[in-house]
C-alpha cells in the first residue's frame, strides 16, 4: 500500500511539473509572439528571441531527457493551436529547429560536462534551432535563396541565445525546488560548475 502511494504521488508530481513547464513555455512562446514582433526590425521571417527556450534549459540541466523532448513537444503544439499554425509552414520550422537545438545541446551538455557553461550551451543550441529551421525550410521549398538568411540567422543566435542562457542560470540558480535535491547554487548537481 504505501508503496502504491508513494508511486502516485511520483505520478502526480510528474504531471504537475510537466504542466507548469508547459503552461510556462507557452505563455512564453505566445507573449514573445505577440509583444515581441522582431521580424518587422529584422530580414527574417518570424525571428523570435526564443524566450520559451530558458524553459528547455532549465530542464536540460534539472530534469531528465524524457521530460525534456515531452514538454518541448507539448509546447510546440500548444503554442501552434492557440496561434492557429497547426501543421503549418511555421509549426513545421518551429519542429526541426527544436529538434536540431535539443540533439545539439543535449549531446554537448552530457557528453561535455566540463566545457560548455550553460551560456555557451545555449549559444549553440540557437544556432543549431537556426540551422534546423533553414534546413528544414529547405527541405519544404528547395531551391530557395536560403544561403542569404543563414549569415542572419547565425548572427541573431548569439544574443538570443546569450539572452535565453542567462536567463535560465539565473532561474536555476535560484529555483525553488532545491528541497528535492537536484544541486546547489553554482551547479546542477553532478558538481559542473554552470
Amino acid at each position: 500500500m504505501n508503496k502504491n502511494k508513494r508511486t502516485n504521488q511520483e505520478r502526480i508530481r510528474t504531471i504537475t511539473k510537466i504542466s507548469a513547464y508547459m503552461a510556462l513555455g507557452v505563455t512564453l512562446s505566445l507573449l514573445e509572439t505577440f509583444l515581441i514582433p522582431l521580424g518587422l526590425v529584422v530580414p527574417i521571417p518570424g525571428v523570435k528571441i526564443g524566450l520559451a527556450n530558458v524553459v528547455t534549459l532549465v530542464l536540460l540541466v534539472t530534469e531528465s531527457p524524457r521530460l525534456l523532448w515531452l514538454v518541448t513537444a507539448g509546447r510546440i503544439v500548444l503554442a501552434a493551436l492557440l496561434t492557429g499554425t497547426l501543421f503549418s509552414v511555421t509549426f513545421t520550422l518551429s519542429i526541426g529547429g527544436s529538434i536540431a537545438a535539443l540533439i545539439v545541446m543535449g549531446f554537448l551538455w552530457r557528453r561535455f560536462p566540463r566545457v560548455f557553461s550553460l551560456i555557451g550551451i545555449s549559444i549553440i543550441g540557437a544556432v543549431a534551432h537556426n540551422c534546423g529551421q533553414l534546413f528544414t525550410l529547405y527541405l519544404l521549398v528547395p531551391g530557395t535563396g536560403l544561403l542569404y538568411l543563414l549569415p542572419w540567422a547565425l548572427l541573431l543566435a548569439l544574443p538570443s541565445g546569450w539572452l535565453t542562457g542567462t536567463l535560465a542560470r539565473r532561474i536555476i540558480a535560484r529555483r525553488p525546488w532545491r528541497e528535492w535535491g537536484e544541486g546547489g547554487d553554482t551547479h546542477d548537481g553532478t558538481g559542473r560548475r554552470y
